[in-house]
């Protein structure tokens, strides 16, 4: 009941689309039943009584039913392909939103390659199920219905033979969910693994040439493969078996009609109409028993796949940071014996940390990796609260270590800092930053880059990510390692040109370098 009304919530944006397609489904459906009605006054009036004006106006009224059914089943499939297509990208970009808004503790991130996944094959499955299979369950039952009334007309004791069949597999549904379920869930996260271990590899692709390793990686993507391909044969094996069972019952239910009705027919009681109907209104009445059996695993897949995704919403939202206060126009630090440590580690990375960095002022922040240079960074940021103490801070613009560039082009990367950018401002930033090599490319900001800043050197795409840090408002700006890829010459010109654009800006900046240190105000080693 959960997972209904979990697809029944999700279906807004889309309710008009379902309600149009179930009417449709709805008429397509009468249009057959009135078939099987035509066909049977056919063979019993029209054939032995009508004149050829009679049977021409039968013909037809008969191809334009037919003609009547095609095309609503088109008009069906069509609308379902568009709710399906909305419902996608509807409730890919509400989870690719909620994940910005998350908390950003280490125990609560996913692996990026699994959240991939996730978005793309768990989605699709989720759209498919909210977009089609409730509109599909209710014209099948719909169409059950309708084909139990008529049989029921014509001779109610088969119509009940038949239809009792139904609690068997509404039952045998029940039994198999599960199952199915449990089945599904195994093959996603299996999928999943095998996702994040091609997205690293192919990140990583020059170190594990290095390390003569790609044999090997190519031999566990193997092993992860096989484990998947049997996990998928199983749950097909397990559908297949379940199919046949059902495909087997019905085919001995439509021999049943067909005995019965040659049984009647031999004693006079129905006619050739009638058995024509039978054989016609038998396929009618098992048709949506099968059809709701085949879309029972389909939803089972999709419950498989509501609570990966509900996984991407279980993590508690982003709120205030407890512990820091952003306040406007400041353009001074104070922290006031702050310390932190991670939930599930009793060992501080910071212990008791009290200093203020002053407005305007240039500091080196130094000292050995893992001493938590890095997490005062991300204390001010609110991306992690203190455990104790307090911080207060101005508006900041942070600047990340090494090559952060997304594939797309360098007006692109760098409109994620400041989507309305102008030219003039571009101009400013990339020549602050060093970055002027990049009105000299063929296309200019335009150029497109792959990912990671692919056919850049290191050097060219970390200026550019820092010029794009540069073009984020705020009064004060962190910097981590932002010239680690640069030589001396190229460094010492950056940060001159920083510190000369920015004079009025505090400015903490992460180094190892001495000479780099020896151009700030003040130098803060971490220990």
């Amino acid at each position: 009941m959960r997972y209904l009304f979990w697809l029944w919530h999700n279906t807004k944006g889309i309710r008009q689309n379902i309600l149009l397609r179930i009417s449709a489904g709805t008429i397509r459906v009468a249009a057959g039943l009135l078939l099987v009605w035509l066909c049977r006054r056919f063979v019993d009036v029209t054939i032995r009584t009508g004149t050829a004006v009679d049977i021409l106006q039968m013909v037809v009224a008969m191809v334009a039913t037919v003609l009547v059914g095609v095309l609503l089943r088109q008009l069906y499939f069509y609308m379902g392909q568009r709710a399906m297509a909305r419902q996608g990208t509807t409730i890919r970009s509400r989870i690719f939103c909620n994940l910005f808004r998350q908390e950003m503790s280490e125990s609560h991130q996913f692996h990026s390659g699994d959240v991939a996944s996730r978005l793309q094959k768990d989605i699709d499955i989720v759209s498919d199920a909210t977009a089609n299979i409730l509109s599909d369950f209710i014209v099948v039952f719909i169409q059950l219905v309708g084909a139990f009334m008529l049989m029921r007309t014509m001779d109610a004791r088969l119509a009940w033979v038949l239809l009792l069949l139904t609690p068997f597999f509404v039952v045998g549904g029940k039994v198999l969910a599960r199952r199915m379920r449990d089945m599904t869930l195994i093959v996603r996260e299996q999928e999943s693994k095998v996702q994040m271990l091609v997205q690293e590899s192919m990140e990583h692709q020059e170190v594990l040439r290095s390390l003569n390793s790609s044999g090997w990686i190519v031999n566990c993507l193997d092993d992860m493969q096989k484990s998947l391909c049997h996990s998928i044969y199983s749950r097909a094996r397990f559908t297949v078996i379940s199919r046949l069972l059902i495909a087997g019952i019905f085919s001995l239910g439509y021999i049943i009609a067909f005995i019965w009705g040659g049984l009647q027919l031999r004693e006079g009681a129905i006619s050739f109409g009638v058995m024509t109907s039978f054989l016609q209104l038998v396929s009618q009445i098992q048709q949506p028993i099968l059809q709701m059996f085949n879309l029972l695993p389909l939803l089972f897949h999709a419950t498989a796949s509501i609570d990966r995704l509900e996984e991407l919403y279980s993590f508690p939202e982003e709120g205030a940071c407890k512990g820091r206060t952003v306040l406007s126009q400041s353009y001074s630090i104070c922290f006031d014996n702050v310390s932190f440590r991670y939930a599930d580690d009793e060992h501080y990375i910071i212990h008791n940390f009290t200093h203020t960095f002053m407005s305007g002022s240039k500091t080196a922040i130094m000292g050995e990796t893992g001493a938590g240079k890095t997490t005062l960074f991300r204390l001010l940021l609110g991306f992690v609260q203190p455990t104790n103490g307090t911080i207060e801070t101005g508006e900041l613009t942070f600047v990340p270590q090494g090559n952060t560039l997304l594939s797309g082009t360098i007006h692109f990367n760098l409109q994620l800092a400041k989507p309305d950018v102008t030219t003039e401002e571009m101009r400013h930033a990339l020549h602050t930053a060093c970055a002027d090599f990049v009105w000299a490319l063929p296309n200019g900001i335009e150029t497109l880059l792959g990912e990671r800043g692919a056919r850049l050197s290191e050097g060219q795409a970390q200026r550019i990510a820092i010029a794009r840090g540069l073009l984020h408002q705020g009064e004060i700006m962190l910097l981590d390692e932002i010239s680690s890829a640069l030589d001396e010459q190229t460094e010492a010109e950056l940060f001159r040109r920083i510190f000369l654009t920015f004079p009025d800006k505090t400015i903490l900046l992460i180094t190892h370098r001495t000479a780099v240190a020896k151009l700030c105000d003040e130098i803060i080693r971490v220990s």
